[in-house]
């Protein structure tokens, strides 16, 4: 009678790695920033905002009605070119949908005439909105 052992080896454990969890993870981390992260509205336009060392993030608003201002003077709202009499029509229209506590801001080009910054303003409060803001860039300190 023989006992013989057999010279094979013990089968070594079959080592995985499941990425199937790792991609849950993410994809819940996704969608997490997606919902909490807010997003800064824009008229649409390529602008260059005036500079300010005074500027400052002011908190967002539940609803914000955005006017941009060209360098030629031009008015868009809601990403589109409108003359004088539109944008006044819109921002009448956008008081009796959503009442006048919504925020306005003003995005104008820093080469645009002042007085057109006056007349969206104007237009603004003559729609009855009283919460006015005109958008800048923070200007980088003195020596950097």
């Amino acid at each position: 009678m023989s006992l013989s052992r057999s010279h094979k080896a013990p089968a070594m454990p079959k080592v995985e790695i499941n990425i199937v969890p790792l991609v849950d993870v993410a994809l819940v981390l996704l969608v997490i920033f997606m919902v909490t992260t807010t997003f800064q509205q824009t008229s649409g336009m390529r602008l260059q905002l005036p500079t300010s060392e005074s500027a400052r993030q002011v908190p967002p608003e539940k609803r914000e009605v955005v006017i941009g201002i060209a360098a030629d003077g031009a008015f868009s709202f809601a990403g589109a070119p409108v003359s004088d009499e539109a944008l006044a029509d819109h921002l009448r229209r956008e008081a009796a949908a959503h009442g006048t506590a919504s925020r306005v801001t003003v995005q104008g080009d820093r080469r645009a005439a002042h007085g057109r910054v006056v007349k969206a303003m104007t237009l603004a409060q003559l729609a009855g909105f009283s919460k006015l803001v005109i958008s800048t860039k923070l200007e980088p300190p003195h020596g950097q």
